[in-house]
């Protein structure tokens, strides 16, 4: 093996190890807080328009392959 190789491979694992646990962190954070973010989601939605909800619209623009229900439940029209 050239020892170029043997030097590149053990900084890219010194690299590795030292971003493993940043990264476990970020990931289990965004975990604990996932429930929060997806309320908040929501029961904000996204307003296209004055008359319009994401929701609906998409549902509608993509032949039901995205459900009002699934994406913003607390905006739905019922049907």
């Amino acid at each position: 093996m050239p020892k170029n190789l043997h030097y590149n491979s053990r900084i890219c694992t010194q690299a590795f190890v030292k971003l493993l646990p940043n990264s476990l962190i970020f990931i289990v954070g965004f975990i604990a807080v996932f429930p929060w973010l997806y309320e908040v989601k929501t029961k904000a939605g996204i307003n296209i328009s004055s008359k319009y909800h994401a929701g609906p619209f998409f549902e509608k623009h993509t032949h039901g392959l995205f459900k009002c229900e699934w994406l913003y439940p607390y905006h739905c029209d019922p049907n």
